[in-house]
C-alpha cells in the first residue's frame, strides 16, 4: 500500500502582496502527477486545504479542476482513495459540504463524529484504516468529545485507567493469539474526582479524548486482523516539532501543543500532521522506565508534518536558496506483513520528493548599505527576498535604492547598529516640552544619537505646521510656539 500524505495548501493566500494562484496551480498539478506516476493508493491532506473560512470565488475555481481530477483517477484500475480533513484556517461545514453526495472514493471527513471511524482501504491483501480527525478546537470540540466518551463508557462498565489498555482493563484473544488490549479505559487526564468526564481546554485534552476513541476502535479492529495498518491524520501542533512564522497561532490557555508522548504505544503507523510548514518528522518517544505511555496497542507511529506545498514566510527559506524553497510531500509505503520494522511500524520506507511549484527562491539579505547594493543583488536579482540594512546613520533614499537593486524587495527594513552610550539616553519628558518640536527633536536625538541636521529639522518644522493647520485646535493660528500645556497636550 502506498500514501501520499500533504497539508496546508492554503488556496488563496497571498504573500507579501504577491499573487501566489499560479504557483499554488502548479503545486497541485505536481502533486496529481506525482499520484499517477508513482502509483499511489492513497492521498491525504491533514488540513488547511483553502487560507480563509469562507474561501474566495477565485480560490474555489482553483481548487475545483484539481479536485475533479482527484475523484475521476484511476492508479492501477482502482480509485484513488482521496481523504481530507478541515485546519483551523477552513470552516469544516463549508469544506464538508455534500460529503455524503460525493463519489465513494472522495471522503471528506470533517466531523468530530466521525474520528474514530476511518475509511478502510483494501488492496491487494492488505487493508489500511486511516483515522481522520478535523482541527479540534477546544471550545468547540470538547461537548461533542465529552458525549462520545459518555457513550463508550456505558457501553464498556464505566472503567476509568491511567492508561488506556493497561493491565486492569487487558483482555486477550485465544483465537488470533493477540495480545492487544481490550481498550475501553478513559485516561485520568479526563476524568475529575475519579469518576466524573471532565475534558481540560487545552489541545491535549481534546487530542486524548480523540485518540481514546481512535484506540478502542482500532485494537477492536486490530483482534480481527492484526496485520491491519494504521494511519491517523491530524492538524495539530505536537511538541517537539519546529514551527515558522507562517502559522496561525492556535494558543488556549497559554498552551498551543500536544505531547509527542501521547501517541506512544498507540496502535498507529504513521501520523500524518498538518499545521506546521516546514516539512520535518516528530520523535514519538518509545515507551520505557521513563515514559509510561496513556494508551498500550504495542505499536509507536512514525510522526511527520508534510508541510505546505508553497512557502509563506522568509523563515521557511532552506539554508541554500533554491526554486520551490524545499517544500515537499511524503510517500508513505506500508509493508504487506503488518508491523515489520525497527520501530514495530508497518511502515517500510517514506520518501519525501521536492515540491515542483516554481516558487522564487526566498532569501534574506542582511549588511549595511554597501553590502546590501553590491555583487549579493546581483546574485539575487529573481528571487524574492528580505532586505534588512544596517546602519550608524540612516541613510537617505534607502527604500529607493533598495528597489533599484532588487526587482522583487517583498520586506525592506533598516536597522540603527550603532553604539550609544546608554548614561542618559532616555526620551524626552511630556512634561516638560514646550512644543512639538521639542518632542522630534528628543526622538530623533534618542533615535540616531545626535541632535537633527539643520535641513532635517525644517521637514520635522514644516510636518508639524502642516498637522497644526489640519488639525480644528490650531484653526487660524499663526504657526507659532503654544503656550506649555497646550504643547504638551499636542506632543501627546
Amino acid at each position: 500500500m502506498r500514501l501520499l500524505h500533504t497539508s496546508d495548501w492554503h488556496i488563496g493566500r497571498r504573500f507579501k502582496g504577491m499573487d501566489l494562484g499560479e504557483y499554488q496551480r502548479r503545486a497541485l498539478d505536481w502533486v496529481a502527477d506525482t499520484i499517477e506516476r508513482e502509483h499511489v493508493d492513497v492521498l491525504c491532506v491533514s488540513g488547511d486545504v483553502y487560507d480563509q473560512p469562507r474561501p474566495s470565488a477565485a480560490a474555489v475555481q482553483l481548487f475545483a479542476p484539481v479536485f475533479e481530477r482527484l475523484a475521476s483517477m484511476r492508479v492501477d484500475g482502482r480509485p484513488l482513495e482521496v481523504v481530507f480533513t478541515p485546519g483551523n484556517h477552513d470552516s469544516a461545514e463549508r469544506l464538508g459540504f455534500g460529503a455524503g453526495a460525493m463519489v465513494s472514493n472522495m471522503h471528506m471527513r470533517c466531523r468530530i463524529e466521525d474520528v474514530a471511524t476511518p475509511v478502510v482501504v483494501e488492496r491487494g491483501g492488505e487493508t489500511l484504516a486511516i483515522y481522520a480527525v478535523p482541527y479540534l478546537d477546544p471550545d468547540a470540540a470538547r461537548p461533542v468529545l465529552t458525549g462520545m466518551l459518555r457513550r463508550l463508557r456505558e457501553d464498556r462498565g464505566g472503567v476509568a485507567s491511567d492508561r488506556v489498555g493497561s493491565e486492569d482493563v487487558k483482555a486477550t484473544v485465544a483465537e488470533t493469539g493477540s495480545d492487544q488490549p481490550d481498550v475501553y479505559g478513559i485516561p485520568s487526564l479526563l476524568l475529575q474526582n475519579d469518576s466524573d468526564l471532565l475534558i481540560p481546554r487545552s489541545h491535549e485534552g481534546v487530542m486524548t479524548a480523540a485518540m481514546t476513541l481512535v484506540t478502542r476502535d482500532l485494537a477492536e479492529r486490530r483482534r480481527r486482523n492484526p496485520r491491519l495498518g494504521a494511519v491517523l491524520m491530524a492538524h495539530a501542533f505536537v511538541s517537539g516539532a519546529m514551527p515558522s512564522d507562517s502559522e496561525r497561532t492556535i494558543t488556549v490557555g497559554g498552551v498551543d501543543s500536544v505531547p509527542a508522548g501521547l501517541f506512544t504505544d498507540c496502535g498507529l503507523d504513521y501520523l500524518a500532521l498538518g499545521h506546521l510548514h516546514r516539512p520535518q518528522r516528530v520523535m514519538i518517544p518509545l515507551p520505557d522506565a521513563d515514559h509510561e505511555p496513556t494508551f498500550r496497542l504495542g505499536r509507536t507511529p512514525l510522526a511527520r508534518y508534510s508541510g505546505s506545498l508553497l512557502s509563506y514566510s522568509f523563515s521557511e527559506a532552506p539554508a541554500v536558496p533554491r526554486l520551490g524553497n524545499g517544500k515537499q510531500v511524503a510517500i508513505v509505503d506500508f509493508a504487506a506483513d503488518g508491523a515489520s520494522n525497527a520501530g514495530g511500524t508497518g511502515v517500510r520506507d517514506v520518501a519525501t520528493p521536492d515540491v515542483q511549484s516554481g516558487q522564487p527562491a526566498l532569501v534574506t539579505v542582511r549588511g549595511d548599505l554597501e553590502y546590501v547594493l553590491g555583487d549579493v543583488a546581483d546574485e539575487h536579482r529573481d528571487d524574492w527576498v528580505s532586505v534588512t540594512v544596517e546602519y550608524d546613520e540612516y541613510p537617505r533614499g534607502l527604500y529607493e535604492k533598495i528597489d533599484g537593486r532588487y526587482p522583487h524587495a517583498l520586506e525592506k527594513q533598516a536597522v540603527c547598529v550603532a553604539q550609544r552610550d546608554g548614561a542618559g539616553r532616555s526620551m524626552v519628558d511630556l512634561r516638560e516640552v514646550h512644543d512639538e518640536m521639542d518632542v522630534l527633536d528628543g526622538f530623533v536625538r534618542y533615535t540616531l544619537g545626535r541632535a537633527p541636521h539643520d535641513d532635517e529639522a525644517a521637514v520635522l518644522r514644516a510636518a508639524v505646521e502642516r498637522a497644526r493647520a489640519s488639525s480644528e485646535e490650531y484653526a487660524g493660528a499663526d504657526g507659532g510656539h503654544v503656550d506649555g500645556n497646550s504643547g504638551e497636550e499636542a506632543a501627546r
